[in-house]
């Protein structure tokens, strides 16, 4: 019996110094590890996974009518995930449709009422220009007809008055032929009655007084036919006269019928002046369509689609809630979008690079060592962008710089917001 107390007293001694030398033995060996680890390492455990979380929110305003998915439910994008009432959209829909359709319509009408008014006026235009060619034409030959018969009026004048005054010369000539041959005549009749002379010579000087007369008849008729065509001319001074008047007459048609051309001329740019009007219906038709598009993409806004494929992380909103636009609704993230964002101090960060090897360990997964490459290293110290940056009296603080750390996580076995342990290949 005392024996087997000497032995148990002296397991009572031995068994613990073995565990603790085996304990000393293990801590030495972890230890010896993490320092050959940390030689080529740098090791931080300021690090967390990050992920990307969409926060998804609606465009418009309206009544959740049915929420289609919940928390943890998986979705693709696109998937519809929530319906608003759309009661009001389609009303607003309807009214700009109609407001468009009746702009266009009026458009449409005073496009053709435009065309109609510019044909119109071009053909009025074209008959007032051909009036006006056509009176300025005939005034044109009135005035040279006119020139013409004046000028040949005159010469016709001066030639009967010249002509008129010769043939009075020449009856004058030929009075006192006659009254010569007269003379002579009385004076052989006398001698014949005295016997003086013979009738020989009364005969001749009887037929000299019968010549001189009637060179003196033809003389006469020759001087009133003169007087009769210079009186004619006079008479036709007056119908050139009248002529005058007519080309008078014709000059105001012309300046009227300019007048007119003026007028159709205004008319037809007021008429041309109708595309004005017509861009600005057709602005008012773009205003129109425009805001159609825009309460349709209202009406198609009433369906909350998912922007990306994930899982809902956070649902706000429950049927029959009223939300703004605007206003989160969901929160999806992507399991397979993560990375790891290590705080590493500034002491250590020129032994980091990029495209450098990562160990990544995580308490959830102890067994598990998860294999990550630097995607990019901090431009600043995460201090610079704090909240509330230190103030008051200085103290330094060693400073830490962001280092963004991929991973693969296929499996979606790393969760937004995890604690993980890294270590990052050195330089």
């Amino acid at each position: 019996m005392a024996e087997k107390s000497h032995i148990l007293g002296k397991a009572r001694v031995i068994l613990p110094g073995i565990a603790l030398a085996i304990g000393a033995i293990f801590g030495i060996h972890k230890g010896v590890n993490y320092w050959i680890y940390s030689m080529h390492h740098v090791t931080t455990d300021d690090a967390r996974v990050k992920g990307r979380m969409v926060s998804v929110a609606s465009e418009v305003s309206g009544i959740v009518k049915v929420l289609r998915v919940d928390e943890g439910h998986q979705v693709k994008a696109g998937q519809v995930l929530l319906e608003l009432h759309d009661t009001t959209y389609r009303l607003q829909l309807e009214e700009a449709q109609a407001q468009a359709e009746m702009i266009e319509l009026q458009l449409q009408e005073d496009k053709k009422e435009y065309a109609l008014d510019a044909r119109r006026a071009d053909g009025q235009l074209a008959q007032a220009r051909a009036d006006v060619a056509a009176r300025q034409s005939a005034l044109a030959e009135d005035r040279a007809a006119l020139v013409l018969e004046t000028e040949q009026l005159r010469n016709q004048i001066v030639e009967a008055e010249a002509a008129l005054k010769e043939s009075e010369s020449t009856v004058k000539e030929t009075q006192g032929q006659v009254r010569i041959a007269t003379s002579n005549w009385e004076r052989a009749q006398a001698l014949l009655r005295d016997g003086i002379v013979p009738v020989a010579s009364r005969d001749q000087a009887q037929d000299m007084l019968s010549q001189a007369q009637a060179r003196l008849n033809a003389t006469q008729e020759r001087v009133a036919q003169l007087r009769a065509r210079l009186s004619s001319a006079v008479t036709a001074q007056k119908r050139i006269h009248l002529r005058e008047l007519k080309v008078q007459t014709m000059e105001a048609e012309v300046r009227k019928s300019q007048a007119n051309l003026g007028l159709v001329q205004t008319e037809a740019e007021r008429s041309k002046a109708r595309p004005d009007k017509l861009q600005i219906l057709e602005s008012r038709l773009k205003e129109a369509q425009a805001k159609v598009e825009r309460v349709r993409h209202n009406l198609g806004d009433t369906l909350v689609r998912s922007p990306i494929t994930g899982v809902i992380s956070r649902k706000r909103v429950e049927e029959g809630q009223l939300v703004q636009a605007g206003q989160p609704v969901l929160v999806i993230n992507d399991p397979k979008d993560v990375w790891v964002l290590a705080n590493i101090k500034e002491s250590y960060i020129r032994e980091v690079g990029v495209g450098k090897e990562v160990d990544i360990t995580v308490d959830a997964y102890p067994d598990r060592r998860f294999q990550g490459k630097v995607d990019t290293i901090g431009a600043a110290a995460i201090s610079e962008f704090a909240l509330f940056p230190p103030t008051g009296s200085f103290t330094k603080v060693e400073q830490r710089i962001p280092v963004q750390i991929t991973v693969n996580n296929m499996d979606g076995l790393l969760k937004p917001g995890m604690m993980v342990v890294v270590g990052i290949e050195k330089e």
